[in-house]
């Protein structure tokens, strides 16, 4: 009885071990089932979606916030007056040291009275060297290169010489109607310059690399210039004689121009412009003589014509810029053919008898400009 209970509680206790040693092996893997020939497929709806773009689900409130893409990436900041990325107002002011130039300035020839032709050099004026200013206001339309500006000039100058014949010699007028007042003893001229020039103007900017930058324009142009011109004349055959040959201007027209600008080191450059036109306009040019203080009345007359003026203008200089502003220095050349058509008296005996003196006006000299981008 003892016996056969002992070994069932060993046979028990053998049982129990081989089941903890089961439990503590790990599972083995399942063979994998294979498919059976009544299997269903997948649904389309469940299988995985294809690749597909993905949406900007921005509000578009807020994309319209977004900024514009720039025109010119990555621009460096010695180029960024030349050619701006942003959008806004911007302004240019120049100080013009120049003097302006023209023919028909002539008043008088001092010659030996005792010849029968004049052998002086003829005497004529010349303006003075004067400030002007330059000016321009507009904006730049952000993204695209585009700017609209308009342009200001402004320039006075005058003239001023006068001759006395010494002893054994004389004075012959060269503005005077002949056989009336030919031989003086004095003379003196004076002349005055006004210069008024108005620009509307649209304009593109190109980045053309790192440091190249242009800049191409076109508009309308006003030009007002105006012109005295007065001389007196006293002895021998003049007492107190004065001729007033006055000379104006006014001409509507278009204007095409570019400038350049290539950047060196630290924003120090080099830049050239130029401008080419046509005005047409009014050219009045009227003419008044008198004697004996103004009592007696030898020509009152005037040559007024429509004239079709070309314009030309170049300009060449270098200066620094960076980021919002810039300085220029230069030297600059404009000239406009064909605006004065002052009338001269030729013949002694034909009172009708006359001519015309032609002359260009020009302007040359140093211009130094400053600009801010806002």
């Amino acid at each position: 009885m003892l016996g056969g209970g002992w070994r069932s509680v060993a046979a028990l206790l053998a049982s129990g071990a081989i089941a903890a040693a089961a439990m503590a092996q790990p599972p083995s893997a399942l063979p994998p089932v294979p498919p059976t020939a009544n299997a269903s497929p997948i649904p389309a709806s469940l299988s995985p979606p294809p690749n597909l773009p993905i949406r900007d689900l921005t509000p578009s409130q807020f994309a319209a916030d977004a900024p514009a893409p720039s025109v010119y990436p990555n621009m460096p900041g010695h180029l960024t007056p030349a050619a701006p990325a942003e959008g806004g107002p911007f302004a240019t002011a120049e100080l013009l040291i120049m003097r302006p130039h023209r023919g028909a300035l002539d008043f008088a020839i001092p010659s030996d009275a005792t010849g029968l032709v004049p052998s002086g050099n003829v005497a004529s004026l010349n303006y003075d060297l004067q400030p002007g200013f330059r000016g321009e206001l507009g904006h730049r339309f952000g993204g695209s290169g585009w700017e609209a500006y308009f342009g200001y000039t402004y320039f006075h100058s005058s003239a001023e010489d006068c001759l006395h014949a010494p002893a054994g010699f004389a004075v012959f007028p060269t503005l005077t109607k002949p056989g009336l007042v030919d031989t003086v003893q004095s003379a003196m001229a004076r002349a005055n310059f006004n210069y008024n020039v108005y620009d509307m103007m649209l304009a593109k900017r190109f980045a053309v690399d790192d440091h190249l930058a242009l800049r191409m324009s076109g508009g309308l142009r006003f030009a007002n210039i105006s012109q005295s011109f007065d001389a007196v004349y006293n002895g021998i055959d003049a007492n107190a004689a004065t001729v007033s040959a006055n000379s104006s201007f006014q001409g509507f027209g278009p204007i095409f121009g570019g400038e350049a600008m290539w950047a060196g080191w630290k924003g120090f450059h080099l830049y050239a412009r130029g401008n080419v036109g046509l005005l047409s306009g009014q050219s009045n040019n009227p003419l008044v003589e008198t004697n004996n203080g103004g009592q007696t009345i030898y020509a009152n007359t005037a040559y007024n014509i429509h004239t079709v003026a070309p314009l030309a203008s170049m300009g060449i200089g270098g200066g620094w810029q960076y980021r919002t502003v810039f300085v220029r220095m230069g030297y600059e050349i404009t000239n406009y053919w064909n605006v004065v058509n002052q009338p001269r008296f030729v013949d002694d005996v034909g009172v009708g008898k006359l001519t015309t003196r032609t002359s260009n006006i020009s302007l040359e000299g140093l211009f130094l400009q400053a600009g801010l981008v806002f």
